[in-house]
C-alpha cells in the first residue's frame, strides 16, 4: 500500500498527466461529436434524395452501435488516435522520467522488490486509465446520439445492438499501459521510448499492410493489429488466424512477454 501511495503522489504531483488527460478528454469528445455530424449530415442527404426519388427509403445508412464504435474509439483508434497514445506517453513518462531525473534510486533504495515498483506502477496508472477511458466512451456514445438527433439515431440503443466498445476499449488501455510501462523500463529514455511507442503502431503496423499479400501475411501477426481486430477497427477481409478474441489474446501474450523482460532486465541491472 506504500508503494501504492508513493506512485499515485508521483502521478498527481506533476503537469504531464494532467495535460494529457485534458487533451485526451477533447480528442476523445471531439471525435465522438465530429463523427456524429457527418453521420446525421449524411443521412440527411439520402432523406433529401429519397424525397427527390433519387434513392430507396431502404436504403438509408442510419448508424447502428458497431458504426458508433468506429466513431467513439478515439481512445483506441481512429484519426490520429490520440486517446491511447497519450495513455501511453504518461504510462512511459512515469518510468523514463524517474531515471531522467535520477529519482529511481531513492525508490529502488526505499524498496529493494523492484518488480513491485513496476508493477505497482502499471497497475495504478492501468486503473486510472480504464475507468477514465470508459467514462469517455460513453460519454462518447451520447454526445454521438445527441448529435445524430432522433431520426439519423433512431438505430443507436444502450439496451439493444452492440456495446463491445463499452467494454473492448478499457481492456485495451490496461494492456496498453502495461506495455509502455515495460518499453520505458527496458529504454528508460523517454525520447527512445515515446518513439517505440507511437511509430510503430501509428506508421510501420499500417505500411507492412501495402506490400501486397506477403504484406498482409505478416500483418496479422503485428501485436497492434491483433488489437484492433478485437476492437474491430481493422480490416476483417485479412487473412486472420483467429478471431476477436484471439486477436486480445495474441496482444496480451505480446504485452506479458515485454513487460516480463522488463521486470527481469530492472533485477539485474544497475538504476
Amino acid at each position: 500500500m506504500g508503494v501504492l501511495a508513493a506512485e499515485r503522489i508521483k502521478l498527481t504531483s506533476t503537469r504531464s498527466p494532467v495535460w494529457c488527460t485534458v487533451l485526451m478528454v477533447v480528442a476523445v469528445l471531439g471525435m465522438a461529436l465530429l463523427f456524429g455530424l457527418l453521420l446525421k449530415l449524411g443521412v440527411d442527404q439520402f432523406n433529401k434524395d429519397v424525397e427527390a426519388g433519387k434513392a430507396d427509403p431502404a436504403d438509408i445508412p442510419y448508424p447502428t452501435n458497431s458504426i458508433a464504435s468506429l466513431g467513439i474509439t478515439g481512445l483506441a483508434s481512429g484519426f490520429p488516435g490520440f486517446g491511447y497514445i497519450l495513455v501511453m506517453i504518461v504510462a512511459a513518462l512515469a518510468v523514463t522520467s524517474e531515471y531522467r531525473f535520477g529519482t529511481i534510486k531513492a525508490t529502488f533504495l526505499a524498496l529493494p522488490n523492484r518488480a513491485s515498483v513496476l508493477v505497482a506502477k502499471a497497475g495504478l496508472i492501468s486503473v486510472a486509465a480504464a475507468v477514465l477511458s470508459a467514462v469517455l466512451t460513453l460519454l462518447s456514445f451520447l454526445i454521438f446520439k445527441g448529435v445524430t438527433g432522433s431520426d439519423a439515431g433512431r438505430e443507436l440503443s444502450l439496451a439493444d445492438g452492440d456495446n463491445k466498445v463499452f467494454y473492448a476499449v478499457p481492456l485495451f488501455i490496461v494492456l496498453v499501459v502495461f506495455l509502455s510501462i515495460g518499453v520505458g523500463a527496458l529504454l528508460r529514455q523517454s525520447a527512445g521510448a515515446l518513439a517505440v511507442l507511437i511509430v510503430w503502431p501509428v506508421l510501420i503496423e499500417p505500411i507492412v499492410g501495402f506490400f501486397g499479400e506477403r504484406g498482409e501475411q505478416v500483418q496479422v501477426l503485428l501485436p497492434f493489429q491483433n488489437a484492433g481486430r478485437f476492437l474491430d477497427t481493422v480490416r476483417t477481409d485479412l487473412p486472420w488466424h483467429w478471431g476477436p478474441w484471439g486477436g486480445l489474446a495474441y496482444f496480451a501474450v505480446f504485452v506479458a512477454l515485454v513487460f516480463g523482460a522488463a521486470l527481469f532486465v530492472v533485477n539485474r541491472r544497475d538504476a
